[in-house]
């Protein structure tokens, strides 16, 4: 029944685009679709937007963001650079709110989102266990890496 009444929804609506993400909604896992519209992750968005300073077009743009990634429609991998660019914030900043949001929203439906986004590895998920070695060039070990 639950699907009969899903497909005439669909059916009833006009707009391409619209129908295109209603369909790839219904499709996302569900924790990925609670996650999408659960007032807790809308209290989430705002408390880590107030932490990070953010104005009410930097909030807005950010909620866009985050909802365009859970729905699959913008690759986590672009994530901190359309931060930067959409929130206009220094490269520091971005990177800052990326993570906050990153262990707050993502990372809890990650095995969900690595499908979604078909990706095997999630971005920069190993920069830390790589940077933490000390790479040895010659004879000299560069400790900085």
């Amino acid at each position: 029944m639950q699907n009969l009444s899903r497909i005439k929804k669909i059916q009833d609506i006009i707009n391409p685009q619209i129908k295109r993400k209603y369909i790839k909604y219904h499709n996302l896992p569900p924790k990925v679709q609670e996650k999408l519209f659960n007032i807790e992750t809308a209290d989430i968005i705002r408390r880590i937007a107030e932490e990070n300073n953010l104005n009410s077009a930097q909030l807005w743009s950010i909620s866009h963001i985050i909802g365009m990634v859970l729905l699959g429609e913008t690759n986590i991998i672009d994530f901190l650079k359309l931060i930067e660019k959409e929130c206009e914030l220094e490269t520091e900043s971005a990177r800052k709110l990326a993570r906050d949001i990153n262990s707050a929203i993502f990372l809890p439906i990650k095995d969900d989102l690595k499908k979604i986004h078909n990706i095997s590895e999630w971005p920069r998920e190993n920069e830390n266990k790589i940077s933490n070695i000390p790479q040895i060039n010659g004879n000299i070990v560069n400790l900085k890496k």
